[in-house]
């Protein structure tokens, strides 16, 4: 019996369109040694047509493939740990049901875990986007300028985003994977992020890159307010922000957003509160310019003009959610995830 020192899982709901270009890019590997490697596909109650299709692909796939089913959606997180268990690699990489790899990046992660010295690691996706929407494109831009543009080289960034993320087996069952009171895509993997970095640290590896397609406005809107509603109960518990998306800079930028945009609606009645509106934008300016310029370099100014604005309106939403969050807590005594 061959060894195996990989297995990937992949919980998929409702993902007819993107679950066999997954499967074939996972194929399409270049220089992988198929036999180490397994996928474990987990169906966590589709509706449409994602289970057949992935039926109808295995056989003509080169890895092994195991194939599970819910009766009922039970949330990713649910979805995940039950590949787990199922799992017989030394290592999980878990990736997103719509998410594609690159043709290296298989390969580097088999480089990356044959040292046996990484626990935890993380990939990123590419910001190139197949539409020409101007959201999506922003979308991938942001979370690409995070990483490479405005992160501090000499500091530990860390996310388990589980678009795709490996861990060891073993220490994944030690911290009894990921909590599962989270019924949908919001704080499961920072709530496991923060378990795992306990333990030891998530490694950022730019070379294993998945292609991603972002949705537009509204979808991504909505799920960061509900991030937001639910990342707000663990700052109160840890009173710490992480260096990347919710990192004290970025709660800062979203605060000053709203006093901004609640001065300049102000100032059609009190002209004169422009002055100090102007100059919160300039502090505002200060913490965005990275992102601006990298915007600027690579879509010019009317993409950057739209920016701006997108990343204020982004902002109220991420405010709004936060602000129910902690309603839900002082008057409900909502503590659960």
């Amino acid at each position: 019996m061959n060894k195996i020192d990989l297995t990937i899982v992949i919980p998929v709901y409702n993902s007819q369109n993107t679950i066999e270009p997954l499967l074939l890019s996972i194929n399409n590997s270049s220089s992988v040694i198929f036999n180490r490697l397994e996928v474990i596909v987990v169906d966590d109650g589709s509706r449409d047509n994602t289970l057949k299709i992935t039926k109808d692909i295995s056989s003509k796939l080169a890895f092994k493939i195991k194939i599970f089913s819910f009766k009922k959606n039970a949330g990713p997180a649910k979805a995940r740990n039950f590949g787990a268990k199922k799992a017989q690699g030394k290592y999980l990489l878990f990736l997103d049901g719509d998410v594609k790899l690159k043709k290296n990046t298989l390969f580097n992660v088999f480089e990356l875990i044959k040292t046996n010295r990484v626990k935890a690691f993380t990939g990123i996706w590419d910001y190139h986007q197949k539409s020409t929407s101007f959201f999506p494109q922003f979308k991938a831009l942001r979370d690409w300028s995070y990483w490479f543009v405005e992160r501090k080289l000499d500091s530990h960034y860390y996310l388990f985003s589980t678009r795709i993320a490996g861990i060891e087996k073993k220490l994944f069952q030690q911290l009894n994977g990921f909590v599962e009171n989270y019924k949908e895509t919001t704080m499961e993997d920072i709530e496991f992020t923060y378990r795992i970095e306990k333990k030891a640290p998530i490694k950022f590896c730019s070379n294993i890159i998945v292609n991603h397609e972002f949705e537009d406005f509204f979808p991504i809107a909505i799920k960061y307010f509900k991030r937001s509603r639910d990342w707000i109960k663990l700052y109160l518990k840890r009173l710490r922000f992480d260096p990347v998306t919710t990192s004290g800079r970025e709660a800062f930028k979203s605060i000053l957003s709203t006093i901004i945009l609640g001065l300049i609606l102000l100032t059609f009645l009190v002209p004169v509160i422009i002055i100090p509106t102007i100059i919160l934008f300039l502090i505002y300016s200060y913490f965005e310019i990275k992102f601006w310029n990298f915007i600027l370099y690579k879509k010019g100014f009317l993409f950057l003009f739209r920016s701006i604005f997108t990343s204020i309106i982004l902002y109220q939403f991420i405010n709004a959610g936060a602000a129910w969050g902690c309603f839900l807590l002082i008057i409900k005594g909502d503590n659960a995830p």
